[in-house]
């Protein structure tokens, strides 16, 4: 796996979505608000509020590794109003999303596809697919995350889809239509994976950061080498909650490809809990 490109993924999910930094591990310090639509809340529960500034908690849907016919959402925060589900679509299309095989999350769309709203009148959308030159559809797994995401929100009832400026055969006559049985609760919360952020030129990690599938609430929290010694240094919580970003106080101890440990315990905002040891090898990302 790229770490690179792995490491894109859970920052879109939980760090470059901020609107600003992180907290202190438990402190409150929150003046901004969140509006969160009725897709999230089924979801996740009431969304944290950022520090500062306004946001909009939605949700974005991704076909099950097992069953992609079948969709699992994901937690999207926004910080603009307008346009939301074209802004989701994008967001859905234009990163190399790369889930982990635990997480039972598939990507279908192969990297350069693109998305456009092609019309929206009288609660309903027409949407236009694009893939790279070559790329197979999987209409099975493609449909179902297009539709839902955009269903989302209510003043949108049904859902064209082309491909190309071509209708898909697998449209029915008035469109593809919201289907709860299509959508898989989320469940407990996951640990996700551990990257390392590395500062141009330097050859330890100066963060470490342990990413969430949504927000949570730390009950207990240790990060370990493969020996079972404790990593220490500053830990912080990303501004909506999904990640734990430490910053080590020795650096010089930590290199891409090693091995390290969590130890956790959390609760999400519907009383949903997990927990454990994981084990991780260390990815990179550069800034």
């Amino acid at each position: 796996m790229n770490p690179c490109k792995f490491g894109i993924v859970l920052i879109a999910l939980a760090l470059l979505l901020m609107a600003a930094g992180c907290d202190r591990a438990g402190q409150e310090s929150a003046t901004g608000s969140v509006s969160a639509n009725e897709a999230y809340l089924k979801h996740f529960g009431e969304p944290p509020v950022p520090e500062q500034g306004s946001c909009f908690a939605r949700v974005v849907y991704f076909p099950l590794a097992d069953d992609p016919a079948r969709v699992r959402a994901v937690p999207m925060f926004l910080f603009r109003e307008n346009n939301q589900f074209p802004v989701l679509l994008d967001r859905l299309l234009d990163r190399e999303w790369d889930f982990p095989s635990h997480s039972g999350l598939l990507n279908p769309f192969p990297p350069g596809s693109a998305i456009a709203v092609n019309s929206q009148a009288d609660e309903t959308v027409t949407i236009d697919l694009l893939l790279p030159a070559g790329a197979e559809m999987d209409s099975a797994a493609m449909i179902a995350p297009l539709v839902e995401t955009v269903l989302q929100f209510k003043e949108v009832k049904r859902v064209f889809i082309t491909r190309a400026g071509v209708s898909l055969a697998e449209i029915p006559e008035d469109g593809f239509r919201h289907d709860p049985s299509r959508i898989v609760p989320a469940g407990p919360p996951l640990l996700l994976m551990a990257a390392g952020s590395w500062e141009e030129g330097e050859e330890h990690p100066q963060e470490i950061l342990i990413n969430f599938d949504r927000p949570v609430d730390i009950g207990e929290f240790r990060l370990l080498d493969a020996n079972g010694r404790e990593i220490e240094g500053e830990y912080f919580r990303s501004i909506f909650d999904m990640a734990v970003v430490v910053h080590p106080s020795e650096p010089q101890t930590l290199h891409e490809g090693m091995t390290v440990r969590v130890s956790w315990e959390a609760v999400d905002r519907l009383g949903r809990t997990a927990g454990g040891e994981q084990s991780f090898i260390l990815e990179r990302f550069d800034h």
